[in-house]
């Protein structure tokens, strides 16, 4: 949704990135500097595709900050994404072993780790198919992509992965994509900033690619601002009850 000129949204981000500098410690800056890596022509092998979704899975319902302390030690259980060794990995084993560093999720890591198998075989497929992981993610539209991923009835339907993981794992590899997740499409609703209109995932995503190439920021570099002044732990404005009183970017807001 294009409300402001481009001089606008530039100001609301830049208050924005001044507003977390200032207040907000420990901002993880992986992702964004991952994508400007792609941008500066680094291509991304196998077991960094492997690496990319393994975390995204992981870190979907488990702190971010616990995941990357334990970085060390979750590359060495995971044999550091050597897919051969970790087909033949007891399901188990991984189980035991993340939940031992406390970095599991009782709802789900036990189920990511039954379909890791079937999930690194359809990374082969994909590789048959397309001639390699990075030809596939960038063979198409962003959001046709993560719909390939995604969407139950694809042929290449990761397990255990909707959209916003999806999305999660693509940024893991330096695509430059936002990730609708509850705090991105609560602040860039019609409620909110209005950023977006669109309701469906792919929809919002297709329209914060637009909003990108009209305003000049990237994708990840508005997820990081949205998502940071929003976030428990970080920000904490624009939250499911927004502390209104305290926003610095009120002004833009429909509230």
């Amino acid at each position: 949704m294009i409300q402001y000129s481009k001089k606008d949204y530039v100001q609301m981000f830049n208050i924005l990135e001044e507003y977390l500098k200032d207040k907000v410690q420990g901002i993880d800056l992986t992702i964004l500097e991952t994508v400007n890596a792609r941008k500066n022509g680094k291509s991304f092998s196998s077991e960094e595709h492997l690496k990319g979704f393994i975390y995204a899975q992981l870190s979907a319902l488990v702190s971010w900050k616990k995941i990357k302390d334990n970085q060390p030690r979750l590359n060495e259980i995971f044999y550091n994404f050597d897919c051969q060794k970790l087909k033949e990995k007891s399901a188990e084993d991984l189980i035991n072993e993340i939940t031992a560093i406390k970095c599991h999720n009782p709802y789900t890591t036990k189920n990511q780790m039954r379909s890791l198998k079937a999930n690194i075989e359809t990374f082969e497929k994909i590789e048959q198919d397309f001639g390699s992981l990075e030809k596939f993610i960038t063979h198409s539209t962003p959001s046709n992509i993560i719909k390939l991923l995604a969407d139950s009835k694809s042929t290449y339907k990761l397990k255990y992965a909707g959209v916003a993981l999806v999305c999660e794992y693509l940024r893991n590899v330096g695509m430059d994509i936002i990730k609708p997740d509850v705090h991105i499409k609560r602040i860039a609703s019609a409620e909110r900033l209005n950023l977006v209109t669109a309701k469906n995932d792919y929809k919002i995503i297709d329209e914060f690619q637009e909003l990108a190439q009209v305003i000049g920021i990237s994708q990840v570099k508005m997820d990081y601002l949205l998502w940071n002044y929003c976030s428990k732990g970080y920000g904490e404005v624009c939250t499911a009850t927004p502390k209104c009183d305290k926003c610095i970017i009120k002004k833009y807001c429909k509230r």
